[in-house]
């Protein structure tokens, strides 16, 4: 990939990780986060499709998440992080999750590099790196152990799932994540 291309989600990172310096613990509280950073969340119902967006409320930009449920802890957790990315980097203001064929309320190409952008902020925040190693570090032995290719790739889901209950993100969120710091093929 290009420079440019990797500069977004570094610099994504790199606020994510600013964003963090006063945070303890796992998993992150993100909403306390949010409100700190003085995005504020609000829960309203949004138009089917949409999952969260960033707006202005008076002076200042609150983060908004649709009321409509469906959602667990962890997804709701994500669509605020994905948000509160947007809002940090100081993305425009969009929605998150548009309804399939609406048509994008900023170009194409510049609402790709700003959506990969929030979503590298959110895996930061939400899974800093060095804890995520370092917890996979204490439970990965598990894994080099294990017999055969089958009981591997068993003992890979159990970390992955155990990981993700510690971190409070989806079992998908966490595989990605591990994925990316090649920590699991």
């Amino acid at each position: 990939a290009p420079a440019s291309a990797a500069a977004g989600p570094a610099r994504a990172r790199e606020r994510a990780r600013a964003a963090l310096a006063g945070a303890r613990g796992i998993p992150v509280d993100v909403r306390r986060l949010a409100d700190h950073l003085g995005f504020p969340v609000h829960e309203r119902p949004l138009p089917p499709g949409e999952r969260g967006t960033i707006g202005r409320d008076g002076g200042r930009i609150v983060i908004t998440v649709s009321s409509r449920g469906g959602y667990t802890d962890a997804e709701q957790r994500w669509i605020i992080a994905e948000e509160l990315g947007h809002a940090a980097l100081g993305h425009r203001a969009l929605v998150a999750s548009s309804a399939p064929g609406a048509a994008p309320a900023i170009p194409e190409p510049l609402r790709r590099e700003e959506e990969r952008e929030a979503r590298a902020f959110a895996a930061e925040l939400l899974m800093p790196e060095g804890k995520v190693r370092g917890r996979f570090a204490a439970l990965a032995p598990r894994i080099e152990q294990a017999g055969g290719m089958r009981r591997r790739e068993t003992e890979s889901d159990e970390v992955v799932r155990l990981l993700a209950r510690m971190f409070g993100v989806t079992p998908t969120a966490m595989r990605r994540r591990l994925e990316e710091l090649s920590l699991v093929r």
